[in-house]
């Protein structure tokens, strides 16, 4: 399904993980539009959705909401239009968009070595001049965190500059880190750079050399390898080579991978005619960071320090022992393998799941946050937030492990793209859930499946496009399992407790703000935090950790909430404090009104995730912030948080 309009997918999106009427006043400060576009991208939305099994229903006064008559006709059909933004070849209508598509777009033209004039770019854009030189600042704190620059002139135009390693990670993470992560020939790029043909013949040249080195790889893996081999190809100049250290590359011969490279680009070199034996290191990084680990004695003694460290540092900041998990232990052992070669070598990871993690598993996110200390301080290297946020799904694992874990009822296997910790994740959450009724008997990749397993098991849980197979049992879920697809699930077979939290007890009248009047999210935090040092809740210390984790990773949410909280908090007791700000701010890439900033010391680090989930569920998916936006007073905050 082809869709030209991204908000259309942002409205669905939104109107699929809200549970009440939505106004259009809030969608139109969520999407940054007038209410009058809403009103016609809704209007668009329910003229996709008119076989689709569902309507968006208008009810006057009060809002719109997503009625869902057909479960099944509806999920596919969601699936389906979540495929279909061809949002590569048209002009993005919202502002982080077009960032993203401007930054694409120079790094494409460099493939093709071609000039990208500030005046072309803006007539393709249709937008002025002085708007462009508004973005392209912005543009450049978006490549700052690659350690790239912009440049810009009359006779060069625009063009990024920098590392040539850290241009095709920027180039990786912009031109090819999309939705499509195992389908490469759905990716319209491709055809903007390769023939077809030629990428047929570079994934069998791949799948020829790692078959017969028994390489094992998941398929985002195999994917990323080819990627880089594409990108490698498309900057062969002399000019464009990624250079290594002496002592680099000795490090990199000694690895059995070196001469597994070699052989890669030999038969690159005979079979597609072009000679890039000068990437032989670049490859051999990558097939290092790409590999799947096995835990044996040796590399499990030898990463034992570092994992001991890191559980220790968990369990004195947040109380919580894992260090008896030994599933724990031995997956999170093979990950750190490879994530501290991609660190050592400034390699980027996307991790597509990212924001999905820090919603539905806050506690494991935090922890992960920890790791990513330890990790920095011991290793001698920069974490990144897709990293901490891979290392979440092991510790996630491990807390859905520990609350349940029982066998019995219908029986599924678990297909998973993303390797073996997504599938332990998605496969611990669906036994925490549903409990007896469903027994996961195994997970592997897609290419695994074939009929005979399919007979023998009740569900298919797939992450990843199931080719070859028409199946009523295949079931598509997202890799964090969303609310959504658990109630399809129980749809399709046949539970939930909350915590018991006195809110008013924990949100401070005195830490109550009307109306704060704040444009920057460092205003915001300052005002607050120094609020809570006044009335004795946070110490310089808290506040400090309060500002490092903001930095570490950002807060903010969708539906214009940002909870912000220290990673290390030693205070007596827990407390927070509430903003409503005057007007929305831009909290790194969302538009933020309502502000939860937490104190939560060790003693009561377990009350985190409910806190989280709670304001999540009445603030983004539920009306709390259209009702704090028209009451602003402690009195409707807490009736809000008293709901069941």
């Amino acid at each position: 399904m082809k869709v030209q309009n991204r908000r259309v997918i942002s409205l669905l999106k939104i109107f699929h993980e809200k549970t009440t009427l939505v106004t259009s006043r809030y969608l139109a400060q969520v999407l940054n539009v007038s209410t009058r576009t809403v009103r016609s991208d809704i209007k668009e939305l329910n003229d996709l959705l008119k076989t689709s099994g569902a309507c968006i229903e208008s009810k006057p006064s009060q809002g719109y909401r997503l009625r869902i008559n057909h479960v099944k006709e509806y999920e596919s059909f969601r699936r389906n239009l979540m495929g279909g933004y061809v949002g590569a070849n048209i002009v993005p209508q919202e502002k982080n968009d077009r960032i993203s598509f401007i930054i694409a777009h120079i790094l494409l033209k460099s493939l093709h070595k071609k000039v990208v004039l500030q005046e072309a770019l803006a007539d393709e854009l249709f937008i002025s001049l002085s708007t462009l030189k508004k973005y392209l600042s912005e543009i450049k704190n978006s490549l700052a965190r690659f350690g790239l620059t912009l440049e810009t002139d009359r006779s060069h135009g625009v063009r990024i500059v920098g590392d040539e390693a850290k241009i095709r990670y920027c180039i990786s993470e912009y031109v090819f880190s999309r939705n499509d992560l195992v389908d490469l020939s759905k990716n319209p790029f491709f055809a903007t750079i390769f023939p077809a043909e030629e990428l047929d013949v570079l994934k069998e040249i791949l799948l020829k050399v790692v078959l017969k080195h028994n390489i094992h790889l998941t398929d985002v893996a195999f994917k990323n390898l080819l990627i880089h081999i594409i990108i490698t190809l498309s900057r062969q100049d002399a000019e464009n080579t990624v250079e290594y250290k002496q002592e680099e590359q000795k490090k990199l011969e000694c690895s059995s991978y070196f001469r597994v490279a070699e052989e890669l680009l030999e038969h690159i070199r005979q079979e597609v005619g072009v000679n890039i034996k000068n990437e032989c290191y670049y490859l051999t990084q990558h097939f290092i960071a790409s590999r799947k680990y096995i835990a044996s004695d040796h590399v499990v003694q030898d990463c034992r320090p570092l994992l001991d460290e890191i559980l220790r540092k968990i369990k004195q900041d947040t109380g919580v022992d894992l260090s008896e998990d030994e599933e724990l232990i031995s997956g999170l052992t093979i990950h750190l393998l490879a994530a501290i070669n991609r660190l050592k070598f400034n390699m980027n990871i996307h991790n597509r799941i990212l924001s999905d993690v820090k919603k539905n598993y806050p506690l494991a996110f935090e922890m992960a946050v920890l790791a990513g200390e330890v990790i920095e301080k011991e290793e001698h290297v920069h974490s990144n937030e897709n990293e901490i946020g891979f290392l979440a799904i092991h510790f996630g694992a491990s807390l859905e492990r520990n609350r349940y874990n029982e066998e019995g009822g219908k029986t599924a296997i678990i297909l998973c793209g993303a390797g073996l910790s997504t599938a332990m994740l998605l496969k611990a959450k669906l036994q925490r859930t549903f409990g007896s009724m469903l027994q996961i008997k195994e997970v592997m990749t897609s290419r695994k499946l074939t009929q005979s397993i399919l007979d023998q098991v009740d569900f298919v849980f797939s992450t990843v496009p199931v080719n070859g197979f028409m199946s009523d049992k295949i079931i598509y879920v997202d890799s964090i399992l969303t609310k959504k697809d658990l109630e399809f699930i129980h749809y399709r077979i046949k539970n939930e407790s909350h915590s018991s939290i006195d809110y008013e007890q924990l949100i401070k009248r005195e830490l109550f703000f009307q109306r704060l009047d704040a444009n920057t999210v460092t205003d915001v935090l300052e005002i607050m935090t120094d609020r809570m040092m006044e009335k004795g809740y946070i110490d310089q210390k808290t506040k400090e950790s309060i500002f490092a984790r903001e930095r570490l990773s950002p807060t903010g949410m969708e539906g214009m909430v940002a909870i912000p909280h220290a990673m290390e908090n030693y205070m007596e007791d827990a407390a927070v404090s509430t903003a409503i700000l005057s007007n929305p701010i831009m909290w790194h890439r969302v538009n933020v009104q309502i502000v939860f900033l937490l104190s939560v010391p060790k003693a009561y680090y377990k009350m985190l995730e409910p806190v989280i989930w709670k304001i999540y569920a009445k603030f983004v998916e539920q009306d709390g912030f259209h009702r704090m936006e028209k009451k602003r007073t402690f009195e409707e905050l807490i009736d809000i948080l008293r709901e069941p």
